[in-house]
Order: structure tokens, then C-alpha cells, then sequence
């Protein structure tokens, strides 16, 4: 009798078909309460009682929502989102989106690695290495493919020493460290130019200190969003907050290639631009605000500010030493090269008609409260450099900054809408930190050619010093912890930089591209088979995750593999790794902090008693917090209750305006510079 058959002929409750009938849906019906997966019955699911755990979410979003599943005898019927106190739009509850509701089909689903995995033609010193991405697969056991991969690691590092290894950073990498250090690399893949102009130019990358707090923007006349679109990449209560400020009588305008979801519940006043033309359209914003600014008729240029705050705006206040001629307002204005910046000539690169561009401005105007925020994407494009200069520079020019209802900054990721410093924060897990003998650090745009070629222009780690020439001969490529072959520029160069090497190495929990042009795929476990972890979104919550399930089919934790490769290295494990997880995992709990009403002091969050140290097995000291451990654990959550007047609002660049001399900015002048000499 098939389980609809069973439901047509039996006799049931409401409460039990729901259940039944979940689990079939689910089923998936999938018991992951030991190493596989078994089929569960509709009766087994209807018949017992279950239990809520929280769930992690671990989609890279910046929603970090509260996701909680039903858990029935080790089988996943349902999953719920936040319930935990009533819903307001001061006191929002964390809901889940359909990607965090999604997160069973993902554990459970039938694509999962099993086991460990070698390329049927790969042999030491990598075999038909041409074959990678098209080769068969072969099931082997965990013994095989951590000596196959410990034995050539030995054998590169022999022949070639530790600089032929290239890694990401992830616990296998700490173990390469340990044994004579490796390749790293890093890059802008996520932030683009945001992530290294700001600093010089005294601004900021981060929605946390740069725009004001989600209560205060409510008191913005306009706002205005370029390329943003929160109801997609930051799913969650991102765009409900902007809900509340369109409520609270602010209009929004949109500047963005596409008109999407976010602009249309804000009834946003579309701005279509040609794609990586925003630093063109500023400019030309620029432009209008310097002809049109009149101190009594039309005031758009908060000349106070300017003064003050920057350098670089005009001759008179360009530093010392450097050429007055490069000032910003003569190169808008065209005075020596003979090319005004004007709304025309911004129209022609951005496609933005020129009356739209002054509209734009004078929607800027100095005298209005407004909200100026951006998002990271616009500055993942080529030649985006000097796109979040742009950014300042507009805020600064319309003194946007520094005051309750005017903010310039970004708004993205975990800070959309509600910037701030973080009120709830988990402890640290107590590893140590392991330094990587080996300096080579290669970057994202040149990785893959790097390894093709044999040579790259070394800058630092995470730097951009004085570029110097070095060889190198990458064997092995190890992904622990990330995607750079799906994630990172140039595919087509990243394959056959795979092809070239003789050993590669994927970790995963699906067959990735990563891992199909890999030597070997070693199944790793998701967070639901973790022992537990923490979630940071918004500032004013903490989630804590528990473990769903016991681990599946053969997967095994990341840091398990990097101790068991340490062993066959000879490496001590214990110097990267010197406590278990659960240790970890209590360490954070018993670290983690929350911010008091008086929106000062820190103080511990959680209560932990004796009882608590002992049940758990871990070393630990009794603490008085603001919520019992089993009560957190139970509740998955802990949310600041927001109100207006309370003392967690937050004002960015208060602190530099109000004293500047005191609250320099990351510069090298300590003020907003037009011109960095950077």
C-alpha cells in the first residue's frame, strides 16, 4: 500500500494528516539520525511527538534569519521562521525567506556527496590530467584518499618546496601552514573598489558605520538607492525598514540598470543607467550641483561642510605640495582640459537624459534630509576605483553626513537599512591564530594565469604595494573553504590552470565546479550536522543553531579531515586545532556580549552555571547574563528590543563632525579627501 493509499484508507486527525502529509512532501521523508539516509513512514511521522531546534541558515545573504526546524525522530518534517514575540516595525520579528525554508532539500537532498571520491585516471603526479572535469569517478575510502593526498603532498613539497602549494585558508590550510606554509590569495570578489578606496579617502565600506540606524531614517525626506535591491540580496527585514521610512512620508528614487522587486514595493522613481556608468552620472551630478549652487537663491552645496571636513574641492584646499590645478571642482568644471563634466556629456557615457541627471542633483539639495546609499555590486565592474570617492564625494559636496535624517554610505548585506555598531556579538571559539611561513599572496584577477604562466606581480597580501615580478610553480590546489572557481574571474583561465597542476583537491557538499576538476572530492558536512554555531545579521540580533542531524552517509567536518592529514604529515594537529568542537562552540557562547539600555556598556549575554559546565563537558566559569543557556539554546534567538529615543540609535559620522581634530577619518589628512595623494 502506497502512502497515499494509506491516507485514503485510514483514519486520521487533522493534526496527524498535516503531519503525514508534511513528511511526505518533505520525503524525502528522510531520517538523518544516523550515517544514510532511510525511508520514514507517514505513520511513524503522525504518530510521534517532535521537537523544534533552531536551524542554521548559511546562505551568504546578510538576512541571517531565524529558521527553525521540526525534528521528529531524527527526521525533518517542517521548518518554521521566527515566532518568537509578537511582530512591529520597531521590534521586527527575524523571518525566514523561501532560501532559509529551502535548507532541508539542500541536507537532505539526493545530489549530496556520499563518500570520498578519486578521478578514475589520476595517478601521482596528477595522470591524464587534460581528462579533469570529463573523467569518471571512482568510490574510495577515507584511508585512500587522505594517503593518496598526504603522500603527494610530501612529494611536492620535496621536490618543490612549500611555495608549489596554493590554498584558501580554510582548516586544511592551516594544517599546509603548520608543514612549511603555502600560496595565498585574496581579492574584491564580494566589495569590489569598496573594499580598498574608502580607506584612503577617509570614508567607508561598511553599512556599519556609515549609514545612520534603521529608527532615524525615518526621518528622511528622500532617499535615494543606487543599484540596490534588498528584497533579493538581503532577504529578511531589510526592506521592511525601508518600508517604514516610504510609511514615515520619504520618496525614494532609484538609480540601476534594472528595475526590480525592492523599487517597486518603495514606488521608486526609476533612474535607468547603462551598466558601470555611476561614476560618469556623479560626476555629472557634480556638475550641476557646482553651476546651479546658489548660497540664497538655490542652495544645493553645503559650503560649511566642505570646508571643514575636506580637502581637495577647489585650488584653495588642495594639501600641500601637490599641484593646485588637480583640484576636484576644475577638472568638473573642464577649466584646463577643456571638458566640462557637464549633464551632456554624463548623458552620453551613462545614457541618463541630462534634465534627469540635474533632477537628480537638485533632489540632493543640502536643505533636505536625504539618504545617499549605495550598494557594493556597482563597484564589482572593471575601472570602478574611484566610484566610491564618487559616493563621498556627492555626501560631502550636500553635507549629508553627520546628522539625525542625512546619511551617505553604504546599505548592503547585513547593515541594509540599519546601520551601527553591532549590539549582540558571539563570543571567539579559542583557536589560535596559525601564521603562514610562506608571503606569497596572489590576487583574484590573476590567480589563474598565475599558475598557467608560472610568474605574477606580487603587491602583499591584501595590499597594493609596489608591484615586483615573482616566478612560481603551482602543483597543488587545495579548496578547503571557498568556490574560487565558480566565484572568482576567469573560468575558462581557472580550468586550465586545474589541468595544470598535479594534484587538486576539493572539499564539498555537492559536486561543484570546483570539485568536478578536482583530483579528489572529500564529502563535508553542512551546519545542520554541525554541533552547533552562531548567525550575525542585523545589529540587533544573535542567532544560535543546534545540531539537526548526526552526520550523513560518510561526510566528516572540515576540521576533521585537516586533523587526520596532519597526522599522515606529521604535522601537530594540536597547534592549529587544540580543543574539540563542542569546546568551541561553548567558548562562543560563553564569550558572547550584548550592549545595555544604556547603549553603552557591554556585558556578558548569556547565564551559565555550574550545572550547565557539567552537563555540557567542557571547561568553563559559572557567569550572570541576560538569558539562561537553555533558554537561548531553546529560543535559538536574542533580539534588542528597538524603540524610538532608546539609546542604541545610531548617527554616522557624528563623532568626526562633531569633533574632527578628535575623530580623524582612515586618511592620510583625516578628512574626506577629493584628492588622495594615496
Amino acid at each position: 500500500m502506497d502512502f497515499i493509499d494509506k491516507i485514503t484508507g485510514a483514519k486520521l486527525s487533522r493534526r496527524s494528516f498535516i503531519l503525514a502529509s508534511a513528511a511526505a512532501t518533505a520525503s524525502l521523508s528522510l531520517a538523518g539520525c544516523g550515517s544514510s539516509l532511510t525511508q520514514a513512514t507517514a505513520d511513524q511521522a503522525a504518530d510521534k511527538e517532535g521537537k523544534w531546534i533552531t536551524a542554521a541558515c548559511w546562505h551568504n545573504c546578510g538576512g541571517r534569519c531565524l529558521n527553525k526546524a521540526y525534528v521528529v525522530d531524527g527526521v525533518v518534517i517542517r521548518q518554521k521562521t521566527d515566532d518568537t514575540h509578537p511582530d512591529s516595525p520597531d521590534y521586527p520579528q527575524q523571518r525566514a525567506c523561501v532560501r532559509g525554508r529551502s535548507q532541508r532539500q539542500q541536507v537532505f537532498g539526493a545530489d549530496r556527496l556520499k563518500y570520498p571520491m578519486k578521478r578514475k585516471n589520476w595517478e601521482p603526479g596528477g595522470g591524464k590530467k587534460e581528462l579533469r572535469g570529463r573523467d569518471e569517478w571512482v568510490r574510495i575510502s577515507w584511508d585512500e584518499a587522505l594517503d593518496s593526498i598526504a603522500g603527494e603532498i610530501k612529494r611536492i613539497k620535496s621536490e618543490q618546496g612549500n611555495r608549489a602549494f596554493f590554498a584558501d585558508g580554510g582548516p586544511a590550510a592551516k594544517v599546509l601552514a603548520l608543514y612549511g606554509g603555502y600560496v595565498a590569495n585574496w581579492g574584491t570578489t564580494s566589495l569590489g573598489s569598496w573594499t580598498y578606496t574608502p580607506g584612503p579617502v577617509g570614508f567607508s565600506s561598511s553599512s556599519g558605520d556609515s549609514i545612520n540606524d534603521r529608527l532615524d531614517m525615518r526621518n528622511c525626506d528622500t532617499v535615494i538607492m543606487f543599484n540596490m535591491n534588498p528584497a533579493w540580496s538581503s532577504a529578511g527585514n531589510p526592506v521592511y525598514h525601508f518600508l517604514q521610512v516610504k510609511k514615515a512620508g520619504a520618496d525614494f528614487i532609484a538609480i540601476d540598470p534594472f528595475y526590480n522587486d525592492s523599487y517597486g514595493l518603495l514606488e521608486a522613481d526609476w533612474i535607468p543607467t547603462r551598466p558601470a556608468t555611476d561614476t560618469a552620472l556623479m560626476i555629472g551630478v557634480a556638475h550641476t550641483l557646482i553651476v546651479e549652487d546658489d548660497p540664497v537663491k538655490n542652495p544645493l552645496i553645503d559650503w560649511d561642510f566642505l570646508k571643514k571636513y575636506t580637502i581637495g574641492f577647489d585650488a584653495d584646499s588642495m594639501p600641500p605640495g601637490t599641484d593646485a590645478k588637480d583640484n576636484f571642482k576644475d577638472y568638473v568644471l573642464g577649466t584646463y582640459d577643456g571638458v566640462p563634466k557637464n549633464a551632456e556629456w554624463a548623458a552620453e557615457i551613462s545614457g541618463v537624459a541630462p534634465d534627469r541627471i540635474r533632477y537628480l542633483a537638485r533632489a540632493m539639495n543640502k536643505n533636505k534630509k536625504v539618504a545617499l546609499l549605495y550598494a557594493w555590486s556597482a563597484g564589482r565592474t572593471q575601472n570602478a576605483d574611484n566610484l566610491p570617492q564618487m559616493a563621498m564625494i556627492l555626501g560631502a559636496m550636500t553635507g549629508h553626513m553627520g546628522k539625525s535624517g542625512h546619511m551617505c554610505g553604504v546599505s548592503c548585506h547585513s547593515g541594509a537599512a540599519n546601520g551601527g555598531d553591532t549590539l549582540v556579538s558571539p563570543g571567539k571559539n579559542g583557536l589560535p591564530t596559525v601564521d603562514n611561513p610562506v608571503k606569497d599572496s596572489i590576487n583574484h584577477t590573476e590567480m589563474w594565469r598565475a599558475i598557467v604562466d608560472g610568474k605574477y606581480n606580487f603587491t602583499g597580501n591584501k595590499k597594493f604595494l609596489k608591484g615586483e615580478m615573482k616566478d612560481i610553480d603551482i602543483r597543488l590546489i587545495y579548496h578547503d573553504n571557498n568556490a574560487r572557481l565558480q566565484s572568482a574571474d576567469g573560468m575558462t583561465k581557472g580550468i586550465e590552470a586545474h589541468r595544470k597542476v598535479d594534484l587538486v583537491v576539493s572539499h564539498g557538499q555537492f559536486l561543484t565546479t570546483n570539485a568536478k576538476y578536482s583530483d579528489f572530492v572529500l564529502p563535508v558536512t553542512t551546519e545542520w550536522e554541525k554541533i552547533g554555531g552562531f548567525l550575525t545579521g542585523n545589529r540587533e540580533m544573535l542567532i544560535m543553531y543546534s545540531q539537526i542531524t548526526e552526520p550523513l552517509y560518510e561526510a566528516q567536518s572540515d576540521e576533521w579531515i585537516a586533523r587526520e592529514l596532519a597526522k599522515r604529515l606529521g604535522v601537530d594537529a594540536s597547534k592549529a586545532f587544540p580543543i574539540d568542537a563542542k569546546q568551541q562552540f561553548f567558548n562562543q557562547i560563553a564569550g558572547s556580549t550584548v550592549i545595555l539600555p544604556d547603549g553603552k556598556t557591554a556585558a556578558p549575554l548569556v547565564t551559565i552555571t555550574a550545572e550547565d559546565i557539567a552537563q555540557w563537558g567542557v571547561q568553563g566559569k559559572p557567569q550572570q547574563g541576560q538569558i539562561s543557556l537553555k533558554e537561548f539554546q531553546e529560543k535559538g534567538l536574542y533580539q534588542i528590543e528597538r524603540k524610538p529615543g532608546d539609546n542604541y540609535g545610531y548617527i554616522a559620522f557624528k563623532d568626526f563632525c562633531d569633533d574632527p581634530e578628535a575623530n580623524p577619518r582612515p586618511s592620510a589628512s583625516g578628512k574626506l579627501e577629493f584628492y588622495s595623494q594615496v
